[in-house]
């Protein structure tokens, strides 16, 4: 009979995994290049398994190396319109760009779907549709984040987080959308 245990994580490879999300962290702007150099100098020092993860426990859940969907404008721009599920990850970075992501015709599976806003002197707007609970827990230095309209009470909730620095991130709900039309 085959031992379904689980067994813990070699130290080598989870060095590898912590290094890989701080490499990650630091490319998305959550950690700065003296936050990732200490961090790395930590990650090589560890004995324990516990002692890697120590070093990544407080930063952002919502930033991963792998699994997550991105949708990147540096310089330029990026529409796009989901039509089918939306994953439960969702990053969106605007670096002197703009991202509009337009999700009214898109499922939104039970439970919680983090969309990460990052927005350096750019421009991030996402529309929502009906039924649907908004979280915002976004952040502006020098610059604006907000919800536009009233949100409903629902299984879906889409949480957002991020920040915008000299730059814009909106979220718009339906009842915010006829206001603009009247």
């Amino acid at each position: 009979m085959k031992d379904l245990t689980p067994r813990p994580e070699p130290l080598p490879a989870a060095r590898e995994r912590v290094i890989e999300l701080l490499q990650h962290h630091f490319a998305n702007d959550t950690l700065t290049a003296a936050e990732l150099e200490s961090r790395l100098q930590e990650a090589y020092a560890a004995r324990t398994v516990s002692d890697l993860e120590n070093i990544v426990v407080d930063l952002p859940a919502g930033v991963a190396p792998r699994g997550d969907t991105m949708i990147r404008a540096t310089l330029s721009g990026q529409e796009r319109k989901l039509a089918g599920t939306v994953p439960q990850e969702l990053l969106l970075v605007a670096r002197m760009g703009y991202v509009e992501l337009d999700l009214r015709d898109a499922v939104f599976p039970p439970g919680v779907t983090v969309i990460d806003v990052r927005s350096f002197i750019g421009y991030v707007e996402i529309r929502l549709p009906e039924g649907i609970r908004v979280e915002n827990h976004g952040s502006a230095l020098f610059g604006y984040f907000a919800v536009r309209g009233l949100d409903e009470d629902s299984d879906s909730i889409v949480r957002i987080t991020g920040r915008a620095v000299c730059g814009y991130a909106e979220v718009i709900l339906p009842d915010a959308e006829a206001e603009e039309e009247d």
